[in-house]
């Protein structure tokens, strides 16, 4: 096929590739999200029309609609080696792949090498989905899938895809240090990997301890949201979702202030009416503001004078329950408040 006839067949061919290209990234991203595959993006590009001549021309590719297959390249990038596995196998119960033309990068390295690595497949949209009627004009397009990890990406990007500096043939001994520094950032993948392993089954047996009435457990980031969701199941309580991204870490802190550290100590603090009285006053809060007030109605004197804190009190709405009236006055006086016309009558 000569370049002019190359030219007139993209022409027909990117439109449908951009048209595949959007439709397989969303296709993708409902995948991941439907089977609780954490990720931190998915991106698709079409080839120009130029970079597209140019690898025909390289190649010397005669017939390109079967042989150039990555016109529509999809990225996606996650957090964990297992969530390559996982991503793969979701793509290939949901794809037609081309085995030939897909590949582990892992296994094209000799046992001696570290560098670029990730997976790609080369796919179509299957029969079925291709059968759709909006599918229909690009069930037969082939594109691309290149699977990695946030670490596998940022030594692709940093050595491989973009950075002229660290390309081509370099001196000996610079060259060595660069594949040192990549093998460490492999050993970092792994271990990232493991350490992601142990938190799922620390989770897994904080289940186990917690169906069997077990609360000899630190209090952390981990166990303390299960501890307070499994008692607002137990105890008919809804709560606010928090608007926080730190991980109750400030929580944690404070409770070890306040000498909580395990949640069988939690438990022993929780007021024995404090469910049927949040029920009954309809009161509304987060974790934050529950686990604060099991805090202060235990032993409000002892938080102000241990526990370091620096947040704004809400409503007071259901502390005159628990707190009797002639303390009442000095317990409002401890604390600045949102509000000003709270009356105590």
């Amino acid at each position: 096929m000569s370049l002019h006839k190359h030219e007139n067949w993209l022409d027909i061919a990117l439109p449908k590739h951009r048209r595949l290209t959007d439709a397989v990234v969303t296709i993708l991203e409902n995948l991941l999200n439907a089977n609780s595959v954490e990720y931190l993006a998915v991106t698709g590009r079409t080839k120009e029309k130029e970079s597209a001549l140019e690898k025909i021309k390289r190649k010397g590719y005669k017939n390109p609609g079967r042989q150039l297959t990555d016109i529509s390249g999809i990225r996606v990038i996650v957090y964990f080696e297992s969530d390559v596995k996982r991503v793969s196998d979701l793509i290939e119960s949901s794809f037609s792949i081309d085995k030939q033309n897909s590949l582990n990068q892992d296994d094209l390295m000799s046992t001696d090498q570290i560098g670029y690595r990730s997976v790609h497949f080369v796919c179509d949209l299957g029969k079925q989905r291709g059968a759709l009627p909006e599918f229909e004009e690009i069930s037969d397009l082939k594109f691309e899938f290149q699977v990695r990890t946030v670490l596998q990406h940022a030594w692709a990007e940093l050595a491989h895809d973009r950075n002229y500096k660290f390309s081509g043939k370099l001196p000996k001994e610079i060259e060595r240090e660069l594949f040192l520094y990549a093998g460490m950032l492999e050993i970092a993948d792994r271990g990232f990997d493991t350490l992601s392993t142990k938190i799922d089954n620390y989770i897994k047996n904080l289940n186990m301890k917690s169906q069997a009435g077990d609360l000899a457990t630190e209090i952390n980031s981990i166990s303390l949201p299960q501890f307070v969701e499994k008692w607002c199941q137990d105890n008919n309580v809804i709560l606010e979702l928090p608007h926080t991204t730190d991980q109750y870490s400030e929580l944690v802190g404070e409770l070890n202030d306040f000498g909580v550290q395990t949640l069988e100590q939690l438990n022993n603090i929780i007021p024995p009416a404090y469910a049927e009285a949040y029920r009954r006053r309809k009161h509304e809060t987060t974790i934050y503001g529950l686990v604060r007030d099991w805090m202060l109605i235990h032993d409000w004197r002892k938080f102000v004078h241990d526990v370091e804190f620096n947040w704004v009190m809400a409503f007071p709405h259901i502390y005159d329950e628990f707190i009797e009236e002639k303390e009442l006055e000095e317990f409002l006086g401890s604390f600045e408040w949102d509000v000003e016309d709270y009356d105590t009558e």
